[in-house]
């Protein structure tokens, strides 16, 4: 079905390249990328090359736009929560959409990205877009998934209402290396349960947009599913002289998102917020394996120190209502026989990102991100240098570290450097 999908975009790349070459723009480029792991000397996480082309054509009513990635690999990366990427070559569209336009409306149909909210990295209220945390890099295609969608733009006055209707569901690929023991009883996994496609798990959203004084704002509401996991765990005693385990299930569960985000600038300042009411299906905080309704918000400072030097700082909290650490403890262990520690009801993270430019050639960007309580941390630095005309350098590291329980502390192992070169170009 992938194959026939990928003939039919390039026949309809090559009629409307005869047809209309003069409203055709071609292009793409060619990279190599080699991801070896910081906790294995010999080990890459990943290593290959891609070439992506990409397809535009526009007239006064219509824009077609594809990219078309053929990837190949020389390293396999499995783990739970995400599909395989296997070792080989693969062949997958990026995006690909139709954009039409009206007086007052304009809709893209296709597979594309939809980005929400105003701060910086920590977005409570970005949540169409699912994340691959296993490839975080210096490209947002790398590590922030497309997905299939109408979307539709309405301006009227000084307002813009934005509809988003997703026709697939994709949850974030996350990096999750579950124990084969756990309090000394075997684990044993079960099938992924992933929603059903149906018309009552129709996934919507809506954005309102606007403008006062001069403060940059808007409302948000998402129905979906949360793209991540929820994880329960069942005791099961055995039979005859087999010993007691436990068996670990993931699914993905329904959920109601209702954001505000603003943005306001001053100088050589910008103060940026963002918070979202996360309505989940355990609306009277009994389930233990489902995360209780919480509110996520973050607030923020930018300050562009030079035009070279700029610096953000951000902090950021998650509130747990209907919640009491005590009984869901002691819940855990009459499930699954066991202590387990379970979340606090609040808690605080703090991000940082530096941007310097050093010269004409070359920029560096630093991103990190620490949870107060645990001390726990993600640091994302990368180094770019445009040696020549079309050609791009990029060399950084993606590393995670922390308490073994904590949330960056359990994917140390996924820690990495990467060396990415980057030749663009358009025909």
């Amino acid at each position: 079905m992938m194959r026939l999908r990928i003939l039919t975009l390039i026949l309809i790349f090559a009629f409307v390249q005869i047809s209309y070459p003069q409203n055709l723009d071609l292009g793409g480029y060619l990279k190599f990328f080699a991801h070896p792991n910081l906790n294995s000397p010999n080990g890459f996480n990943r290593l290959g090359t891609r070439l992506q082309t990409t397809f535009s054509y526009g007239t006064d009513n219509a824009f077609f736009y594809s990219s078309l990635d053929f990837n190949y690999e020389d390293t396999s990366v499995l783990g739970l929560y995400e599909e395989s990427r296997g070792k080989g070559m693969t062949i997958y569209p990026v995006e690909a959409y139709i954009d039409l336009y009206w007086t007052n409306f304009e809709m893209r149909l296709g597979k594309q990205f939809i980005f929400w909210g105003k701060t910086d990295w920590l977005n409570p209220t970005d949540n169409i877009n699912p994340w691959d945390y296993k490839n975080i890099t210096s490209e947002v295609e790398d590590y922030r998934l497309p997905v299939t969608a109408v979307k539709g733009n309405l301006y009227f006055g000084n307002f813009n209402l934005e509809s988003v209707l997703l026709l697939h569901f994709e949850p974030h690929k996350i990096p999750v290396n579950l124990p084969p023991v756990m309090g000394g009883l075997e684990l044993r996994n079960e099938p992924t349960v992933f929603p059903e496609n149906k018309l009552s798990n129709l996934q919507y959203a809506f954005r309102l947009s606007s403008q006062l004084f001069n403060v940059d704002y808007s409302f948000s509401y998402f129905h979906g599913f949360d793209r991540n996991p929820s994880l329960s765990f069942v005791f099961v005693r055995g039979l005859g002289v087999q010993p007691p385990y436990l068996t670990a299930q993931t699914s993905y569960k329904k959920i109601d998102i209702f954001g505000f985000d603003f943005v306001t600038t001053k100088d050589k300042f910008a103060f940026t917020g963002e918070a979202a009411y996360f309505l989940t299906e355990d609306k009277d905080g009994t389930d233990i394996y489902i995360k209780n309704p919480n509110l996520y918000y973050v607030v923020g400072l930018d300050y562009a120190a030079t035009d070279d030097l700029s610096f953000n700082l951000q902090f950021s909290q998650k509130i747990l209502f209907k919640y009491d650490k005590e009984s869901e403890e002691n819940e855990w262990l009459i499930r699954t026989r066991q202590a387990r520690p379970v979340d606090d009801k609040i808690t605080s993270t703090v991000t940082g990102k530096i941007q310097y430019s050093l010269g004409s050639y070359t920029s560096l960007l630093v991103i990190g991100v620490m949870n107060l309580k645990d001390k726990d941390f993600f640091l994302l630095p990368i180094l770019n240098y445009n040696f020549a005309d079309g050609v791009n350098i990029s060399a950084g590291a993606t590393w995670f570290n922390g308490p073994a329980d904590s949330p960056f502390g359990r994917i140390k192992t996924d820690s990495k450097a990467f060396l990415e070169v980057k030749y663009s170009f358009s025909l």
